[in-house]
C-alpha cells in the first residue's frame, strides 16, 4: 500500500497565532510531548511571521533556541522551516553572505528540512538559496506558488528546473485558496506522471475544500499534505486531519499516524490553545462565494481586517479586500506570498481609506515591484498605472544600489550590536528585525563577561533596504501600526505646508512615500503651518518644532557628543536633534543658518506634534 506524509504546522501556527505573552515553555513542552507520540514525517518551525513572533516569546530563547530545544525534545523528528529564498525569515532582500549564514546556523541548530520558494517562482532568484541548503546537508523541497493564471505546462516546466537544481522533491502551495478538487486532480496527475519526483500540497482551509483538494490530490499520486491543529479559517476549528484520514478508508493508502493520539491532541489544543486565539469576524459570504475568486491568504486577511478595527473602518473591509485584488491585477497578477501581499495589502489600504483617490499615495515597495527589484513579474503591469506610479523614475532612482552579491549587511549590524553581542545567531536575526532583536536581547538572561547591558541602545543606521532613497532634510518615518489612521490626512497636510521633503509610513514593514512637490516657505508671520521652523514675535528667532509625537534624542547614540549646544553656530542642513517615533530614528534638520539660543526639551524626554525644541537665532 501507498502511505503518504503528513508535514504538521502546529508549532509555526501557534507563534503565529497567539500573542507571545501566552506562550510559556510548558506550553511548548507539553504540546511537543503530544506530537512526540504522533510521529509526523517533518514538523514546521519556522514560516510567515512566526520567526519574529518567536522573538517576542517571554521565556529567552531566540528562534534559533527555540528550534534547538525543540529539535532537542524531538531528537526523531525532522524540523522543517518554511522560508523565501532571497527574504527568508523577513521581507527584504538579502545578499548572499547573509543566506549563506542564516541557512548555516539553522541547520546547526536542528532544522533539517527546508521549504523554499520565491513570491514570483523566479526560478533564478531560487538557485543560490537552493544550493546552499544542498551545501549544508539539509532536503530542500523547492515550492512553486501556484498562480490561477498559469497553465499546467508551468508548474511541470518549473517543477523539472527544481528539480535540476538539486531539490529532493516539490511542494505546490496554495496561498490564495483557487484550486478546486478537480483542478488539482489534473495538476497533480500531470506533474507525477510527467517527474519522478514526490509531490506535497499545502493549502488553507478558507472555503472549506482543504480535504476534498487534498484528497483528489491524494488520489494523483500526491505523497504528502499539511495540516494544522490551529484553525486555518475563521469559521471553522475543527482539524481537517479527522475527514481527510476517514476519506481514505477503504484506499489503498494509509499513513503512519495514531489515529487516537492525534485525537488526544486536539482535545488538549482545543482546551488550552484555542482559548487564546485571536477571533476575527468576517463575513462568510466572503469565503462561500460561487465564483473560484482569489482568496487573500490568512495571514495578510488577519492584518488587514486587525488593521481596519483598530482605525474604526472594518466595514470597508470588503471594498479593501476588492481593491487589494484589483491592484494585483493591475500588477500582473503576482501571488499574494511575502513581501509582494504586505506591498499590495498596505497600498489597499491607502487607495481606500486614506487617499482621496486611488494611487494618490503611494509606497516605496510598489515602485519596487514594477521595477523588478523582487524578481520578474508573471505578467505584464498595467501601462497607465506604471506611467503614474514612476513618474518616468527607473530602478536606481526608486531604491539605494543594493548589490546582491555584498558581504557588507553582516559587519554593519555586528558593529551595530559590538558590545551586545557577539553570537552569529544573534546578528543574523538582527539583520531581518533589528528593534525585536534588541527589545529580546535587553530581556535575555545576563550577558556573558565582557559585554555591556543593552540598556538604552537603539538601532542608530537604517538596515539596508529598511530606508529607502538618499537622505533628505526632514524626512520622516511614521508607523501605522501605532497612530490614528484617521489623522494620516492631516499628515498628508502637513507635507504640504512644512519644511518636510517627505514623509514615510510603515505597515507591518512596508514603506509608504507621501512627498512633497514643491517647496514651501512660510512668508507670513501670522501664518503657522503645522510643525514647520515658525517665525516668533522676534522675527530673527526661529522656533524648532517637532512634527511628530516620539522621543527626543540630542546625540546620535548613547554616549556620543550632542549635536549642538546653546551657543553653537548652526548651518542649513546641519542636524539638531533625533526624534524616535514607531522604533524607528528621524534627524530633525536646520532650514536656516544661525545659532543655537536655546534647548527646551531633556534628552530622551517624549516630545508632542508640534513641540518647540530649540530656538535658532537665524543670521539675515
Amino acid at each position: 500500500m501507498r502511505k503518504i506524509k503528513i508535514n504538521d504546522i502546529t508549532i509555526r501556527d501557534l507563534f503565529q497565532s497567539i500573542e507571545p505573552r501566552y506562550i510559556n515553555l510548558q506550553v511548548l513542552d507539553e504540546l511537543i510531548k503530544h506530537m512526540d507520540k504522533i510521529k509526523f514525517d517533518s514538523i514546521e518551525i519556522f514560516g510567515g511571521s512566526a520567526f519574529e513572533k518567536m522573538l517576542q516569546n517571554n521565556f529567552n530563547k531566540s528562534p534559533f533556541q527555540i528550534a534547538e530545544y525543540i529539535n532537542n525534545k524531538l531528537p526523531a523528528a525532522k524540523l522543517q522551516a518554511l522560508v523565501g529564498a532571497r527574504n527568508l525569515a523577513g521581507i527584504e532582500i538579502y545578499p548572499k553572505d547573509i543566506i549563506s549564514r542564516f541557512i548555516k546556523q539553522s541547520v546547526q541548530h536542528g532544522i533539517g528540512k527546508f521549504r523554499v520558494y520565491d513570491t514570483l517562482n523566479d526560478i533564478e532568484n531560487l538557485k543560490f538559496t537552493i544550493s546552499e541548503i544542498i551545501k549544508n546537508g539539509a532536503t530542500c523541497q523547492g515550492t512553486i506558488i501556484y498562480d490561477n493564471f498559469r497553465d499546467i505546462d508551468f508548474y511541470t516546466q518549473m517543477a523539472t528546473e527544481l528539480s535540476d537544481e538539486g531539490c529532493s522533491s516539490i511542494c505546490i502551495k496554495d496561498v490564495e485558496s483557487t484550486l478546486i478538487p478537480h483542478k488539482t486532480e489534473q495538476l497533480f496527475k500531470n506533474l507525477t506522471t510527467e517527474i519522478d519526483k514526490p509531490f506535497y500540497f499545502s493549502v488553507y482551509n478558507l472555503r472549506g475544500l482543504q480535504v476534498s483538494n487534498y484528497y483528489s490530490a491524494c488520489m494523483a499520486g500526491c505523497a504528502g499534505f499539511d495540516f494544522s491543529f490551529i484553525p486555518s479559517s475563521y469559521n471553522d476549528f475543527n482539524p481537517s486531519i479527522f475527514p481527510f484520514i476517514l476519506s481514505l478508508k477503504d484506499t489503498k493508502i494509509e499513513n503512519n499516524l495514531d489515529y487516537l493520539k492525534i485525537l488526544e491532541l486536539y482535545e488538549w489544543v482545543k482546551k488550552y490553545i484555542y482559548p487564546s486565539i485571536r477571533h476575527d469576524l468576517i463575513n462568510s459570504s466572503y469565503f462561500y462565494s460561487n465564483k473560484n475568486q482569489n482568496l487573500v491568504p490568512k495571514w495578510l486577511l488577519t492584518s488587514i481586517s486587525h488593521q481596519l478595527n483598530e482605525i474604526g473602518e472594518i466595514d470597508k473591509l470588503n471594498n479593501v479586500l476588492d481593491e487589494v485584488f484589483k491592484i494585483k491585477n493591475e500588477m500582473g497578477n503576482p501571488p499574494l506570498v511575502t513581501p509582494v501581499g504586505q506591498i499590495i495589502g498596505s497600498q489597499a489600504i491607502l487607495n481606500i481609506i486614506i487617499a482621496d483617490y486611488r494611487w494618490e499615495i503611494t509606497n516605496d515597495e510598489i515602485k519596487k515591484l514594477i521595477f523588478g527589484y523582487y524578481g520578474k513579474l508573471p505578467r505584464d503591469v498595467d501601462p497607465d498605472i506604471k506611467s503614474r506610479i514612476s513618474e518616468g523614475e527607473t530602478l536606481t532612482d526608486v531604491i539605494k544600489t543594493y548589490d546582491y552579491e555584498a558581504e557588507n549587511t553582516y559587519n554593519h549590524c555586528a558593529s551595530e550590536l559590538k558590545g551586545i553581542t557577539n553570537k552569529e545567531v544573534d546578528i543574523i536575526t538582527y539583520c531581518f528585525f533589528p528593534e525585536e532583536t534588541l527589545k529580546f536581547l535587553n530581556n535575555r538572561k545576563p550577558k556573558a563577561a565582557g559585554l555591556s547591558k543593552i540598556e538604552d541602545q537603539k538601532p542608530q543606521m537604517p538596515m539596508p533596504n529598511v530606508l529607502l532613497g538618499e537622505t533628505i532634510s526632514g524626512k520622516q518615518n511614521i508607523s501605522l501600526d501605532a497612530i490614528d489612521i484617521r489623522k494620516i490626512r492631516e499628515i498628508t497636510d502637513l507635507v504640504e505646508s512644512s519644511n518636510i521633503d517627505e514623509i514615510k509610513l510603515e505597515i507591518d514593514g512596508v514603506k509608504i512615500s507621501i512627498n512633497k512637490k514643491s517647496q514651501i516657505t512660510a512668508t507670513t508671520k501670522n501664518v503657522e503651518p503645522a510643525g514647520e521652523n515658525i517665525a516668533a514675535k522676534d522675527s530673527n528667532l526661529i522656533q524648532i518644532k517637532s512634527p511628530i509625537v516620539g522621543i527626543f534624542y540630542r546625540s546620535p547614540s548613547p554616549g556620543d557628543p550632542p549635536f549642538l549646544n546653546v551657543g553653537d553656530r548652526v548651518k542649513k542642513g546641519d542636524t539638531i536633534c533625533i526624534i524616535e517615533a514607531m522604533k524607528l530614528m528621524n534627524k530633525i534638520n536646520s532650514e536656516h543658518n544661525g545659532q543655537v539660543m536655546e534647548i527646551l526639551v531633556q534628552n530622551e524626554e517624549a516630545v508632542e506634534y508640534g513641540q518647540v525644541l530649540v530656538l535658532i537665532k537665524v543670521n539675515k
